[in-house]
């Protein structure tokens, strides 16, 4: 004599929770790589061909070395890298003369 058992059913799904279209819409549209908006113009091409490094412009200039000596000191005593000294001071002069 043989048992014969059934097989259990299977588990059914929870409830899908509703899904709020505009807050993903937004969270969509804040990622780096989406699409800009209909409504947003077009990014202006500088008007000088620039190098970039990531995100950021790439420069070269040149400064007399005293003065390179005292940026080096300032961003030393703040604990802070050069590039960053000189970032920081450039949006203060920026932001100074209200550009």
């Amino acid at each position: 004599m043989s048992n014969i058992t059934r097989r259990p059913s299977p588990a059914t799904a929870p409830a899908a929770k509703p899904v709020n279209e505009a807050a993903l819409a937004k969270f969509i549209a804040g990622a780096p790589d989406a699409a800009p908006a209909a409504a947003e113009a077009p990014p202006v091409a500088p008007a000088h061909p620039r190098k970039m490094a990531g995100k950021q412009a790439q420069i070269t200039f040149a400064l007399p070395p005293e003065l390179l000596d005292k940026v080096d000191d300032m961003a030393n005593s703040l604990s802070i890298s050069r590039a960053a000294f000189i970032k920081q001071a450039l949006t203060r002069a920026v932001n100074a003369e209200g550009a």
